[in-house]
């Protein structure tokens, strides 16, 4: 999904390739330099296709914050601390149809 219009865009497909999307576990360290994907996948009834999910992190109270290297004073701390814990509370608590994204709670505002 492209952030700055709110549009979904297409993926070309790359025959045989391995498509690995990173999501919050980057980009908040990163401190933003890097972006979530948004993934939703269009039904195909003549081609098949496999998806698997894997969700990888640190422990369930292990903490997540931007780099203090990619932090200064030209460029600001973009999130807040979170847990895994947090991760998993805010899922269980929402409605995945409706809109909204864990990186969204973490952004501090500009």
């Amino acid at each position: 999904m492209d952030k700055e219009d709110g549009e979904r865009g297409m993926v070309q497909e790359l025959q045989g390739a391995l498509q690995v999307h990173v999501g919050d576990h980057l980009e908040v360290p990163s401190n933003g330099l890097y972006k979530a994907v948004g993934h939703r996948a269009t039904l195909n009834h003549e081609r098949t296709r496999i998806s698997t999910a894997s969700l990888h992190s640190l422990g369930m109270d292990g903490m997540m914050e931007p780099a203090k290297e990619l932090v200064d004073e030209q460029h600001p701390k973009k999130y807040k601390k979170s847990r895994f814990r947090d991760f998993l509370t805010f899922l269980s608590a929402k409605d995945i149809g409706d809109g909204k994204s864990f990186i969204d709670t973490l952004k501090n505002k500009e």
